[in-house]
């Protein structure tokens, strides 16, 4: 990876919009200057010349699942190695590494690894670890082992904890179970980002959640209700607003969602970005085991799935259910931008500031600003991936 002084930006992202014609300057691994391109223009090897692009900070994942047929389930080095090798050479910076449910044994184990993995990590930032189960509900189970979901239970819960030794940084779970909101308040008084997730939680309940220190909505629209109707105690059928409906309703809540194009369908998030502005959505590749896999059966990390010449992933448990996604973040973005219509602009925002300010990264990552880390792709007019930059360092020229 070569090192760079200078990043000669044609239009940089900031918060406020595309600023045009910016020279950045690096140093120690972060952004030191801000200035506007001088007229006698720095050269030499470390000077990135993207005068003809767009420059945007690094992407930031809150759900990572693997990638190539492996998983971070597999307590494997070197697979982790390669599931992010896969993900930083599409851009994404900082992320995830994600665990779905599975037997106690192989969570504590693969806990304990990953733990390890995240800590020693030296390409892409690891924060911290998002548990996605065991305490999910039978009923949206969705591609999870059913067998292995778990009631919520506070000795499992601190065994759990231990195993992570303090780098669980989300937790995904079902409200409604009895027994969660003595989980969310653990766990919200230990700083992780409580979310509600493979849940048939009603409003009622989303609420009681929210007020013991809920504060997410993982990959809403799917394992989870939209509005709907509902038997209510007078005999009627009336409106329930389920986890969806919940999200919309309460500023309290932020969430995710799965911008593959079939998880969630791209018509609704321009309105969703809107009501929940400025960071109450984000969006996520929920990158499964078989991301950047081509079609085929695979099976590993508590994941049976079918990869389709389409572009999804169906679980082999239940082909109803889809099975993460196959795509990476970078994808995702486009994929706002293309499908969706949302501005570049907005875009970035929901797969870099918007993630960077729930996991409390915002001074560091999700912007471009000075002090921020250096972590920056460079993209063609087309939104294709020119150059990865992680730290100031050039990891991907394309």
């Amino acid at each position: 990876m070569s090192a760079l002084t200078h990043l000669l930006a044609g239009r940089l992202w900031s918060p406020a919009g595309f600023a045009e014609g910016v020279q950045l300057t690096f140093a120690a691994g972060r952004v030191s200057a801000w200035d506007a391109l001088p007229p006698r223009l720095p050269s030499g090897d470390g000077v990135f010349d993207a005068r003809d692009a767009f420059v945007v900070p690094g992407l930031v994942d809150v759900q990572v699942n693997g990638g190539l047929g492996w998983s971070f389930q597999a307590q494997h080095r070197a697979h982790f190695d390669a599931i992010v090798a896969h993900h930083l050479a599409a851009g994404t910076t900082t992320f995830l590494p994600t665990l779905v449910t599975a037997d106690e044994t192989t969570l504590t184990e693969s806990l304990a690894v990953l733990a390890d993995y995240c800590t020693k990590s030296t390409s892409a930032t690891l924060p911290g670890i998002h548990l996605e189960g065991p305490f999910l509900s039978p009923e949206k189970a969705g591609a999870h082992d059913p067998a292995a979901l778990r009631l919520p239970d506070g000795p499992l819960l601190q065994r759990l904890l231990t195993a992570a030794k303090g780098q669980i940084r989300m937790c995904t779970l079902a409200p409604e179970l009895p027994g969660s909101l003595e989980l969310i308040r653990a766990l919200a008084g230990l700083g992780i980002v409580v979310a509600a997730g493979h849940s048939a939680a009603t409003f009622a309940q989303m609420q009681a959640g929210v007020e013991a220190g809920l504060s997410f909505v993982t990959h809403a629209g799917n394992a989870s209700d939209w509005p709907h109707r509902a038997p209510r105690p007078e005999g009627f059928w009336g409106s329930e607003p389920g986890l969806v409906g919940s999200l919309l309703a309460d500023d309290r809540l932020s969430g995710s969602v799965i911008l593959d194009g079939f998880h969630f369908h791209p018509a609704l998030v321009p309105p969703l970005a809107k009501l929940k502005a400025p960071h109450g959505l984000i969006i996520t590749s929920d990158a499964s085991t078989v991301a950047g896999c081509p079609p085929g059966e695979y099976s590993g990390g508590g994941l049976l799935a079918t990869v389709h010449a389409a572009g999804y992933a169906t679980s082999g448990r239940d082909g109803r259910w889809l099975a993460g996604s196959t795509i990476t973040l970078l994808q995702a973005m486009q994929r706002a931008v293309t499908l969706s219509g949302l501005s570049l602009h907005a875009a970035v925002g929901l797969a870099s500031a918007a993630p960077a300010h729930h996991l409390r990264l915002a001074q560091r990552k999700g912007h471009l600003g000075i002090g921020a880390d250096a972590d920056c792709l460079v993209l063609n007019e087309d939104l294709s991936l020119r150059a990865v930059i992680v730290g100031g360092r050039l990891t991907t020229d394309r």
